[in-house]
């Protein structure tokens, strides 16, 4: 059982900002507990061309496209997959709809809505081909990297610090940043509790078996935080 683990340290992997975010809201609620700013995925915008042509609305599935969102298309539609990208496409002046899930809600929500044209922005790495998928569903979709998630190795710091646990409580965001902490723990000889955003973060984990594993009730920060202070109590 978890209550024989008694995890005190939280290893955070989000991007920089978002991780201190989250260890800002895990303090809130546990100021005894031990948290690791980790980042393992560092995000960079690239240069890109936007299509020619007309669409009726754009499709986000990360916060970290609105800005390229806002500058090619102010005051565009946005289809958001959930509500943090679309309050911060608001922020930018988007008419942010959000989908309130993942990728397959607002793949419903397109193809569902009055919208014909598409163009979809995101990252260089992406777990569904939604573009794709919108295409097949009889919509014309279009697509541009907008940003890069370069994988990062933990400082000298943090393995250090991370070598000398006896316990961790593992928090996994994406598919992606599943897979580079696995690398990054490679070896870790401690009890792990392994918190998933998604079924498809889970699957990525290859690190060392979890004692625990807890997916989140919902793909979004919100159920994440949940999940994560159910296994600090």
């Amino acid at each position: 059982m978890l209550g024989t683990i008694l995890p005190t340290t939280v290893l955070i992997s989000r991007p920089f900002e978002d991780a201190n975010a989250v260890k800002r809201a895990v303090l809130a609620q546990f100021p005894s507990v031990d948290v690791i700013v980790a980042p393992a995925l560092k995000i960079k915008n690239v240069p890109f061309e936007a299509p020619e042509g007309d669409f009726d609305a754009l499709v986000l599935t990360s916060k970290h496209a609105v800005e390229a969102a806002a500058r090619i298309a102010p005051n565009a539609t946005a289809l958001c997959v959930g509500d943090a990208t679309a309050q911060a496409a608001r922020a930018h002046g988007l008419k942010a709809i959000s989908a309130q899930g993942a990728a397959q809600d607002l793949f419903e929500l397109a193809r569902d809505s009055d919208v014909t044209k598409l163009l979809y922005l995101h990252g260089a790495h992406v777990h569904t081909d939604l573009a794709g998928a919108l295409t097949n569903a009889g919509l014309e979709a279009k697509s541009r990297v907008v940003y890069r998630q370069d994988a990062c190795a933990f400082s000298a710091e943090v393995r250090d610090r991370v070598a000398k646990l006896k316990s961790l409580v593992v928090p996994v965001y994406s598919a992606r940043s599943a897979q580079i902490v696995s690398e990054n723990l490679a070896g870790f000889g401690g009890k792990i509790v392994l918190v998933a955003i998604s079924d498809a973060a889970q699957q990525r984990w290859s690190g060392p078996d979890p004692k625990t594993t807890i997916i989140a009730q919902a793909p979004n920060s919100k159920a994440m935080l949940t999940a994560i202070a159910s296994q600090l109590t």
